[in-house]
């Protein structure tokens, strides 16, 4: 059964967005929190009609060292980006369209940043920020973003922890509905309960009510979210692309927390189309792992250079490996050959067969 796939989305704008997609993502949480500096006063932020929290709060109109990355690879960053509509909202970052853009942003909703969440590749875990963070602050962000910048609206899935999916559906419509016309719409799915550890109850909801995802563009799961081990991950993935495709439904499968080299592989075979994730402002990526930043600055570059060189060279370079490794999955899918795959070829090929296997044992 063949479970990799290229897709092709018509943005409302005419764009076409083509899979497999490796999407950098910026996130204020996990990152310094500091005073503006007198030169980015100059930066464009969110204006809004929402009153700030209280200037006593730390969080409050703090800018993020993201803010900095998001600039210096703003030349670089030609295909994508995800970015948080909580970052935006409180002037964590400044507004990513106004400067150089790449093709397609995705604005995430801000549960990451406004909840005690955290992903695998978090060094510290972080607790979520203490700022005000609710739907009608998201939705400020949505009608207040220009309709003229192609993007991915993400539902707001801070309240859909522990509702069946069926509700979560009408809420996910309810917020998105408007924007349909303008610009793609993501729903969050989230577990069914606030106890779930192996999205079966998730998975058996998505599956009785898989027609009536047709009304979104893509489906999104947070990897944390769908199993407590990689290969139950990548089952779960597998089961809801071959519910859906049972269905005829073409909508691509979002990965949200999963951009290392290795992961994205695995869930890439499984049947995921699109990855985001921090693991490229986080770890340097070499020979098709994730590793500690400063020992990949040391293998690539010397022993000699400085510290803040080496996180911008890593940035860089890790830019640059995710668009190789996004014209590779796009290659190996166009004729399954494994001899395109640069590193970690026999254990995906090995992993690959055993999925297939079991699939097979199970739908003969």
């Amino acid at each position: 059964m063949n479970l990799v796939r290229r897709s092709v989305l018509k943005h409302p704008s005419g764009l076409e967005i083509k899979t497999p997609m490796l999407i950098p993502s910026f996130s204020s949480k996990g990152f310094i929190l500091r005073e503006p500096k007198e030169r980015e006063s100059k930066y464009t932020f969110f204006q809004t009609i929402t009153e700030l929290p209280d200037a006593t709060n730390l969080t409050s109109g703090k800018i993020s060292e993201v803010a900095e990355l998001l600039k210096n690879t703003s030349e670089t960053l030609t295909d994508s980006m995800l970015v948080s509509a909580y970052d935006i909202f409180h002037k964590h970052i400044p507004l990513p369209y106004q400067n150089t853009t790449p093709e397609i942003i995705f604005l995430d909703s801000g549960g990451y940043e406004s909840d005690d969440v955290y992903d695998y590749s978090e060094i510290v875990r972080s607790t979520g920020n203490s700022n005000d963070w609710e739907t009608k602050h998201y939705m400020e962000v949505l009608e207040k973003w220009p309709d003229h910048v192609p993007s991915v609206f993400t539902s707001y899935d801070r309240e859909f922890r522990g509702k069946p999916v069926v509700e979560q559906m009408e809420l996910a419509k309810h917020s998105l509905s408007k924007f349909r016309k303008k610009q793609l719409c993501c729903f969050l799915i989230k577990p069914v309960s606030k106890t779930e550890k192996t999205f079966k109850r998730t998975l058996s909801e998505i599956c009785d009510n898989i027609t009536k995802l047709k009304y979104f563009n893509i489906i999104g799961i947070a990897e944390k979210d769908l199993g407590n081990s990689v290969s139950m991950v990548m089952k779960n993935i597998t089961q809801i692309r071959l519910a859906l495709d049972n269905a005829k439904i073409k909508i691509p499968l979002h990965i949200f927390g999963s951009l290392d080299p290795l992961t994205s592989w695995l869930y890439y075979i499984s049947g995921a189309e699109l990855f985001d994730g921090l693991t490229w402002l986080r770890y340097g990526y070499s020979d098709g792992q994730a590793v500690y930043y400063r020992n990949h600055g040391i293998i690539s570059l010397g022993i000699d250079i400085k510290e803040y060189k080496i996180k911008v060279q890593t940035i860089e370079d890790n830019l640059q490996y995710l668009k190789d490794l996004q014209l590779e999955m796009a290659e190996y899918a166009f004729d399954g050959n494994y001899d395109k795959i640069r590193f970690n070829r026999e254990l995906l090929k090995r992993e690959s067969e055993k999925l297939d296997k079991s699939l097979r044992k199970r739908y003969k």
